[in-house]
């Protein structure tokens, strides 16, 4: 028996067949190619499981490809600036050696100056070393980056789930002087908005932090939204081979969310024949509710409040949500705040909607 292959992916990062583009990839990679363009900086911002390392990986592979370009994707939690001079210096433009040279003998010198009286055969070689005037992190990163320039080479910087740590912020730090300076290097991150937001933040554990990296918050920030629901629809109908109706019920339950769009996916195009969508349910919460797990103790006992608030008054209106809340009065705070955290979305005056879904049953169960 022929086994399916499972077009859909729950891998970070990874596509797959039933890609949706929403865009933004293409937005930078046409930026950081033409001549008009001043944008050197995109933060791509969202929920965990919106999509984010999917751009972020489809400007990394677009770029990768195109010889004029130098792309360097270094780790969230590594040593930026160490490992980014390790990848130049093994860039075949970057020559930065000199010669000594060296004397041998396999011989016992005889006389006081052994060239002159010493017995035996002399072999003179020349090996090469690091130039030592190289001593400083930030001096070496920069003449570096100045070569790859004069070789018309762009060095594209990428970091996926950033968060703030002291080699992130000294990697950032060096950066801000290079374009200061009009070299052509170029940033692209993902992550979540608060661990973005905490290389912004005036103090952090009590101690005032460094507020040089206004290139960075200034950066253009490109949030992951929802799938586009015809899209959605439309893949469900090819990769399932289900009709339109049915295709409109599996959207309905993932509110355009990209990790549902494929764990729903997943699961139906390996359900058995006498399984109904109602009996992927289990599965399907069961899955979505692990990666929700993750969020929610990252939110406020405030925050918590108000989304709880929120589902107890079922209709999205202010007023509704406002009267589970202790103090209504924060009401625009909080709603605010989960907004920016992605929670949330506004398209209508007074009225917000979900981001998650099947997010009230976790809330119900576990929360």
């Amino acid at each position: 028996m022929a086994i399916k292959i499972d077009p859909f992916t729950l891998t970070p990062g990874v596509a797959g067949k039933p890609y949706i583009d929403c865009g933004i990839a293409d937005e930078i990679i046409a930026n950081f190619k033409s001549d008009e363009s001043s944008k050197y900086v995109y933060k791509i911002t969202g929920l965990r499981g919106s999509g984010k390392s999917v751009e972020y990986s489809k400007v990394l592979q677009a770029l990768e490809k195109d010889k004029s370009w130098l792309v360097y994707p270094l780790a969230a939690e590594g040593s930026g600036v160490s490992a980014l001079i390790s990848y130049l210096s093994q860039e075949d433009f970057i020559n930065d050696k000199k010669a000594e040279t060296s004397i041998k003998t396999n011989a016992t010198a005889e006389g006081g100056i052994p060239l002159i009286s010493g017995k035996g055969s002399i072999e003179v070689t020349k090996t090469y070393t690091e130039n030592i005037s190289y001593y400083d992190k930030e001096a070496i990163l920069a003449k570096m980056i100045s070569k790859a320039n004069e070789k018309n080479r762009n060095v594209l910087i990428m970091i996926d789930d950033i968060s703030r740590t002291e080699s992130t912020v000294e990697l950032l730090s060096i950066l801000g002087t290079m374009f200061n300076r009009g070299r052509r290097v170029y940033l692209v991150v993902s992550g979540l908005s608060k661990n973005i937001e905490e290389f912004f933040a005036t103090r952090k554990d009590n101690e005032v932090v460094s507020k040089s990296l206004s290139f960075f918050r200034r950066g253009d920030t490109r949030e992951i939204k929802p799938l586009d629901k015809f899209g959605i629809v439309s893949n469900y109908e090819k990769y399932l081979g289900v009709d339109t109706m049915e295709a409109k019920k599996l959207y309905d339950m993932t509110l355009g969310y990209a990790y549902a769009y494929q764990v729903l996916g997943s699961l139906y195009f390996n359900k058995k024949d006498s399984e109904t969508l109602e009996d992927l349910l289990p599965d399907y919460e069961r899955t979505l509710f692990k990666s929700y797990n993750l969020d929610w103790p990252d939110l406020t006992d405030k925050e918590q409040e108000f989304i709880r608030s929120f589902y107890k008054g079922k209709t999205g209106k202010a007023k509704d949500t406002k009267a589970y809340m202790s103090n209504p009065d924060a009401y625009n705070v909080y709603r605010d705040r989960l907004i920016d955290k992605h929670f949330f979305s506004a398209n209508k005056r007074g009225y917000l909607e979900p981001k998650l879904p099947r997010f009230d049953k976790f809330i119900e169960i576990w929360c």
